[in-house]
């Protein structure tokens, strides 16, 4: 949960500079030529950002489905033996 929110906060943030960095672009004294550049540039490196940020999140998300399955597995397992044994010992 609290890894969740701190993802959104940092979406937000990383968002948020984004945008305020293309407003600051917008306003300074440049040819428009040079304004679109650096809009263009600012805006590759914000997805080149979240990009990098999803394939992290992808890699966390991944593992904990691996570490999950592997529970499963575990539990499944022992119960098929608990039940195996309850039955050779009723027998």
């Amino acid at each position: 949960m609290a890894s969740n929110s701190r993802q959104q906060a940092s979406a937000a943030l990383l968002i948020g500079l984004g945008v305020g960095a293309g407003i600051a672009l917008l306003f300074a004294p440049k040819s428009g030529k040079e304004t679109r550049e650096d809009i263009a540039g600012a805006v590759n490196d914000n997805v080149d950002s979240v990009v990098a940020q999803g394939k992290k999140m992808g890699r966390r998300a991944q593992a904990a489905f691996d570490q999950a399955q592997a529970r499963v597995k575990d539990v499944a397992e022992a119960g098929d033996r608990a039940y195996r044994e309850s039955r050779t010992a009723s027998s």
